[in-house]
């Protein structure tokens, strides 16, 4: 197995990640191709490059001083604003860039509107997207702040705090199309675990969220869907997102063997969400059981194999794509696409890496794994 690689990653990761560095940390997404708009935003981005700092053992290399003044400008896209969701972390930037719709994707808009209202259908319009876009910016920036065992300066409570509110809001969600819909679930746990005083309540609502992840869980195969069996691409980054959320509140998914037997039998994506999200569901049921402990380990390493395609070793980086660069942020377009490496590709899979690092001996098994 070639691992000088992953040494050349180790060493020029820092150099990369430098040379996105706007100042007052502030990163850019990509450094060739980049839009105005991809230039503009700096909430998402940062938190990303705090966490790639954090998994490479970078944060702790920082000065108090330092480490102060990133946790604050994180802290500063806090918003009272009336309306958006209160406290709410919000880049500007991003909203402003997201409302300058074209015309056709208007009409579009409008559409789904009229096919929801008479049809009842549940297509999702692009204001409950801007919702749900600032609800993950929200999550992201708490959960790099809890991360390095800072906090959020404001109580974050847009979210449902009750038992009835909880089950309601989940109910309503699309789950067979368990991508998105966990991706909600995975926001509420972060919620409940990091913004609920209250040790009884937050027992009560975690009860909640164990028993509704119950209801969808699937004993033949350990995942998670409601209806009609969803695409693979849907199956692996919803389980991804609901084990996310679980890992948040210190609970183990249902069937962690059959999820292992599952995943080892699907071919991934070359993306960068699909490999991490494999490598991610791998590694959490692996902490739990034995269960086809060399098959694991076999098949991860085809995954970094795939996950080396995406590197860019005169640079330092990961593309997202396999030869080209993340194009959009939530809905906004940052780049156009070039075959550089991006710093959303360079976060999700320096984290698959890191993950990979804790069951097989690699020159990066010093790097730390992070909760999502």
């Amino acid at each position: 197995m070639d691992t000088q690689w992953l040494e050349n990653l180790k060493e020029n990761l820092p150099n990369y990640l430098h040379s996105l560095n706007k100042g007052d940390y502030k990163f850019l997404p990509v450094m060739t191709g980049l839009t105005p708009k991809g230039e503009a935003l700096n909430l998402g981005f940062s938190c990303y490059a705090l966490k790639i700092y954090y998994i490479t053992n970078q944060w702790d290399n920082l000065t108090e001083e330092e480490k102060k003044s990133w946790l604050n400008f994180i802290n500063s896209f806090q918003t009272k604003s009336k309306e958006l969701p209160i406290n709410s972390f919000v880049d500007q930037d991003y909203v402003t860039s997201y409302l300058e719709t074209p015309f056709l994707k208007k009409i579009k808009n409008l559409i789904k509107f009229i096919l929801n209202k008479t049809f009842n259908k549940k297509y999702i319009l692009d204001s409950e997207r801007l919702v749900n876009s600032i609800r993950a910016e929200s999550k992201q920036s708490i959960s790099t702040l809890f991360q390095v065992e800072s906090f959020n300066k404001l109580p974050y409570l847009e979210f449902p705090q009750s038992k009835e509110e909880i089950m309601s809001y989940l109910k309503a969600l699309d789950w067979t199309k368990p991508w998105n819909a966990g991706a909600q679930f995975s926001a509420l746990c972060v919620f409940v675990e990091t913004q609920i005083t209250s040790k009884s309540l937050k027992k009560e609502l975690i009860t909640t969220l164990e028993d509704f992840v119950i209801s969808i869980s699937h004993s033949d195969t350990g995942l998670f869907y409601s209806g009609k069996k969803p695409s693979d691409v849907e199956l692996v980054n919803g389980a991804m997102k609901i084990i996310t959320g679980l890992d948040w509140i210190n609970i183990n998914p249902p069937y962690p063997e059959k999820l292992i037997e599952t995943f080892l039998d699907i071919q991934p994506n070359e993306d960068g969400c699909d490999l991490v999200d494999m490598v991610y569901v791998l590694y959490m049921c692996s902490k739990l059981t034995n269960h086809k402990k060399s098959e694991i380990e076999s098949f991860l390493l085809r995954i970094l194999e795939k996950i080396k395609i995406h590197y860019h070793q005169d640079i330092g980086g990961f593309s997202y794509f396999n030869n080209k660069s993340q194009t959009h942020y939530y809905g906004v377009n940052i780049s156009e696409g070039h075959n550089v490496p991006d710093i959303h590709g360079t976060i999700l899979l320096t984290w698959a890496i890191s993950m990979i690092s804790k069951i097989i001996e690699l020159p990066t098994s010093d790097w730390k794994v992070l909760k999502p």
